[in-house]
């Protein structure tokens, strides 16, 4: 054990002290460019990191993991016991074995104190799939400390799965921990250790939210991109989001009754001022209406809607418990209201003719329309949109840590913002914009 910790501080050491050395070769590039990455936060983050301790455990799932393989490296440290495990046993032993690398790397971080690190370039292996990336750690006072780190390329991306350290593996030194506790304990008791062992340390945040595709369901990718955004920003200021997925008036429920600290996903509106903290806006709704094909409804204002739409007396379908905002209020009156507690029974409603309009998400639009051959071919958007509404996580005034839980997510989006984390996510959802 004293050899893994004193493994995993020196590896720390190299791995996130700032260098100097150009950037001569893609596996030593990965080196430092995690070192130069994790400097400029440490430096930028110093009050979060000694006022929250878990915080520092972030920063190295963000900065330092995405460079390393850990399940290549977990799959190394059970060695043989790997295929005998179960899928279960799989992924839980590849979360805890994530888990411990990241506490030992954040426990490194406190005793690091910018020691000069001196890179070699890497050694490629005949094929060129495999590298060594050698370095030395000088020390004023003491013998300098040699860190070597092994990678491998797959598909034109260098990933690190395995340390050297004064010629003792990381991989191996946690193997050996690890098979000695499964030959005492057995495969499963020893998982469940040290998955109990291993457990996270972030604070913890539980919201709630309906679903609401391809914004928020179990069958998003991601749990959909309102989820992704929020799960990133709770992130980056050091907490870990729980989303519990159930009807709207649940959720509300159990907000009141102090089972979930808010909503994930909520509008602002005049209404919920008083008792409700709203966070900074993190996405926008734009709502149109759907409509027939044969229909001839289109929105501009209100004064040509009283005239279309009141000589009708069309039928508009909306969400239950939704608060649409001042805008619709100014025009509800010209419709006949009725209210659907899920976006599938609007489109069926307005293709069935039980409804003649929806309002609705244009991007919750535009994807049922083309997922959904059956509904699309009967229906389309209008011409016009309504309004935009903004996207809010929204939380109790009167919860205890509150205020505390949207500063942090505050701060988090501005994060994600600013080094452009935010547009990747909306990317990788294809939101439109």
């Amino acid at each position: 054990m004293k050899t893994t910790l004193r493994s995993g501080l020196l590896l720390l050491a190299c791995l996130f002290a700032a260098v100097s050395h150009a950037q001569t070769d893609a596996p030593r590039q990965l080196v430092e460019a995690a070192s130069t990455r994790m400097t400029e936060r440490l430096i930028a983050d110093r009050e979060q990191i000694q006022s929250q301790d878990f915080y520092l455990e972030q920063l190295v799932d963000e900065l330092l993991l995405p460079a390393v393989d850990h399940i290549t490296m977990a799959k190394r440290v059970m060695g043989k016991y790997w295929r005998r495990a179960s899928e279960e046993q799989q992924k839980t032993f590849v979360k805890a074995f994530k888990n411990k690398v990241i506490r030992t790397y954040a426990g490194a971080f406190k005793a690091f104190n910018g020691e000069k690190i001196e890179y070699q370039d890497s050694r490629l292996n005949p094929d060129g799939n495999r590298a060594l990336v050698k370095s030395e750690i000088k020390r004023v006072g003491a013998a300098n400390i040699r860190v070597d780190y092994k990678l491998y390329n797959r598909d034109g991306s260098w990933k690190v799965y395995d340390v050297i350290i004064e010629g003792v593996s990381l991989v191996k030194s946690f193997h050996d921990q690890v098979s000695l506790s499964i030959e005492q304990n057995g495969l499963a008791k020893a998982i469940s250790a040290l998955a109990d062992e291993y457990k996270s340390d972030a604070p913890q945040v539980k919201l709630g939210g309906h679903a609401w595709g391809p914004y928020l369901g179990k069958q998003q990718p991601n749990y959909g991109l309102a989820a992704d955004i929020v799960s990133a920003a709770f992130a980056r200021a050091g907490y870990q989001l729980t989303i519990e997925f159930m009807p709207w008036n649940r959720v509300e429920e159990q907000i009141r009754s102090h089972q979930l600290d808010g909503s994930v996903a909520s509008w602002r509106t005049p209404d919920r001022q008083t008792d409700t903290l709203f966070s900074h806006p993190y996405l926008h709704n734009r709502l149109v209406f759907i409509k027939r094909q044969d229909d001839p409804f289109y929105y501009q204002n209100r004064t040509q809607l009283n005239t279309l739409a009141g000589n009708k007396g069309y039928r508009l379908g909306i969400f239950e418990n939704y608060s649409y905002g001042p805008e619709f209020d100014q025009i509800r009156d010209l419709f006949q209201v009725h209210r659907r507690d899920y976006c599938s029974q609007l489109f069926r409603d307005v293709a069935n003719k039980e409804l003649d309009l929806a309002l609705v998400d244009h991007w919750v639009a535009s994807s049922e329309l083309s997922h959904k051959p059956n509904v699309s071919q009967h229906l389309v958007q209008a011409p016009g949109t309504l309004t935009s509404q903004s996207l809010h996580i929204a939380l109790p005034a009167s919860g205890e840590r509150s205020q505390q839980l949207i500063n942090a997510f505050n701060l988090g989006l501005q994060r994600l913002k600013q080094d452009g984390s935010y547009q990747q996510i909306l990317d990788q959802h294809q939101f439109p914009q």
